[in-house]
């Protein structure tokens, strides 16, 4: 049924995905940092600046969204969210490459990075896809011990 715990997960997981588009990952002057991609160009580190960033957060968003109604066939909701946490996982250790990246380059003007709440999503998405992908299994049990009992 969609008003299951792991529905609520699911949907928690597309907001904290879809929360990447409005929340930068890091800030600073423009001036301050730069890389050869112009990262900081504008001042902000976000999901548009790398083309990677962009393809796997929709690719998991879609993934997770898909999931969510998908509550009648729990085995296919539980390999959904199974390839969800993958691509998610890639996003979130991308990510994570990239900001130490960053701070390989920008070196003592690394001071004036400012890391803001998008940087938390991805690692956030992950474990909520994760917790939805336990419930389901949980609920699969659940359902296949009862169908001995009958």
């Amino acid at each position: 049924m969609i008003q299951r715990i792991q529905t609520v997960f699911l949907l928690l997981a597309v907001a904290t995905l879809g929360l990447q588009f409005l929340f930068p990952y890091a800030s600073a002057p423009s001036t301050a940092v730069t890389d050869e991609a112009g990262t900081f160009s504008d001042g902000v580190f976000n999901l548009h600046d790398r083309l990677n960033f962009l393809v796997n957060t929709i690719a998991a968003l879609i993934l997770a969204l898909a999931a969510v109604f998908l509550f009648k066939n729990r085995p296919l909701q539980s390999k959904i969210t199974s390839i969800g946490i993958f691509v998610a996982t890639i996003l979130a250790i991308s990510l994570a490459v990239q900001s130490y990246m960053l701070i390989q380059d920008a070196g003592p003007a690394m001071t004036n990075i400012h890391y803001q709440p998008g940087i938390a999503m991805p690692a956030l998405s992950v474990l909520l896809l994760w917790i939805a992908n336990r419930f389901i299994r949980k609920d699969e049990a659940l359902v296949r011990s009862s169908d001995r009992l009958r």
